[in-house]
This record gives C-alpha cells, sequence and structure tokens, in this order.
C-alpha cells in the first residue's frame, strides 16, 4: 500500500500550490513511511526529482523542496512507500522511476514482474515492480504505452510526466483509489490516493475542494495551454 499525488496547472499558481503538495505529502504517510520521492517539471521542459528512504515529511520538508516554490512549475508529482518488491533502503527501487523522458509514481503491485519485462524484451534495474510500467512508456510511447502498462495487470493508480511533450498521464484501474480535485483558491487540477488524504491535507491550509472519480481504465492526459489545464482522456481498447 503506497500513495500517489499531484498537481498540473499555471506556473504562476506554483507557489501557493507547493505548501498544498508538502502538506499531501505528510498526509500521504498514512499508506507508507518506508520512502518518499517527488519530481517537478517547469515552464522550460526541466526536470528535477528526488526520493530517498524514509518518511516523506523528511523529504519535502527539506531545502531542496524548499527551493521548488521559486520555480515555474507547471506539473509535480510525488509518492509516498510501503515496499513490497524492493527494499528501500536501496533508492533505485524507491519512486518516482526514470526512464528516457518518463518520471513515474505508481500505488499498486505488478505480479510477476520479471516475467512480464522479459515478455516485452525489457531490462528492468530495480527490484520494483513498478518500474515495468515506466519502461514500457518509454518503449512504446504516450498512445501506446498506457494501454500496455494496464494489460499488465496487477493493482494500478498510476500519475506519469513526460518531459518532452510536458504532459502529465492519470489513471488507476480501480484495483487501487485514486482521486482528482480542484481548489478553487488554487488552480489547477489535483491528485490524491484517497479523499480523506486530501482532506486532511485541505484541513491544515485551510481550503476545500470539489472531488471526483477517475474512471477505471481511462487514461487521463492534462497539460497547460495559455495558463488554463486542458484534459483529454481515452479509454483503453477492447
Amino acid at each position: 500500500m503506497c500513495a500517489v499525488f499531484g498537481w498540473v496547472g499555471d506556473a504562476d499558481e506554483w507557489r501557493a500550490a507547493h505548501r498544498l503538495m508538502v502538506e499531501l505529502a505528510i498526509a500521504s504517510e498514512v499508506r507508507g513511511r518506508d520512502a518518499a520521492g517527488w519530481a517537478t517539471l517547469n515552464t522550460r521542459g526541466q526536470l528535477c526529482w528526488r526520493r530517498q528512504p524514509g518518511p516523506a515529511r523528511d523529504l519535502f520538508g527539506d531545502e531542496a523542496f524548499r527551493r521548488a516554490q521559486t520555480w515555474r512549475v507547471t506539473m509535480a508529482i510525488g509518492h509516498t512507500r510501503r515496499a513490497t518488491a524492493g527494499a528501500p533502503a536501496v533508492n533505485r527501487n524507491n519512486h518516482p522511476h526514470p526512464a528516457g523522458d518518463w518520471m513515474l509514481v505508481h500505488n499498486g503491485v505488478i505480479p510477476g514482474h520479471w516475467r512480464k519485462a522479459d515478455a516485452l524484451g525489457l531490462r528492468l534495474e530495480s527490484e520494483c515492480d513498478s518500474e515495468l510500467l515506466v519502461r514500457i512508456l518509454a518503449e512504446h510511447g504516450e498512445r501506446r504505452g498506457p494501454e500496455l502498462c494496464l494489460a499488465a495487470g496487477g493493482s494500478q493508480s498510476v500519475l506519469a510526466l513526460n518531459r518532452r511533450t510536458r504532459r502529465l498521464l492519470a489513471w488507476t484501474n480501480g484495483e487501487t483509489p485514486l482521486v482528482a480535485f480542484r481548489v478553487e483558491e488554487l488552480g489547477g487540477l489535483w491528485w490524491a490516493s484517497t479523499e480523506e488524504i486530501a482532506g486532511a491535507a485541505l484541513e491544515r491550509v485551510g481550503m476545500e475542494a470539489r472531488f471526483a472519480s477517475p474512471e477505471p481504465g481511462v487514461v487521463y492526459r492534462m497539460e497547460v495551454q495559455d495558463g488554463a489545464v486542458v484534459i483529454e482522456s481515452r479509454e483503453r481498447s477492447a
């Protein structure tokens, strides 16, 4: 059991949104304290990321993430981990997982991930089953990749950002929780593993939100155009 969370929006809103990202990370510790990580993408397509063993409050409270509030960020994803496959003391097992232009965080378990990677001709560099998903995206791209990820089965709630296309992808297969929400005071679109986690973080910053549940098997693609979040959804092929 892990947690994912994230934001996509206008870079002018990031400084205010940064505080809620920190609170989401801390609230997400209820689903895992073994490791934590984050990744941000700015208006120039520059990707910054960190991951480390230990609770999220340590990572999201350090100087590196405090500095991030001054950046021109349009997308951010985060993760708290309760380890299943791969020891968190070995940092390459933690999230986010990188591959090519992609960074990915995942809540769930992919059974038989080594066998599935071999069948797809993919080489994994960690013991974490979640790495399979980002390797699929890097190999097969934004259109075909998510469908193949969903076909890998198991339990999946995923946030993945692409440095080149400057898009954030989100999906769940319904086996693990995922919610989307909007905060009027902050703008943009937010994601969290559960409404309870988001509610705890929102209470800490004195804000409220409107929630929506993503459809299982639907891939949501988000980008920022002229300061507004544009969302495209695409259902997995039969």
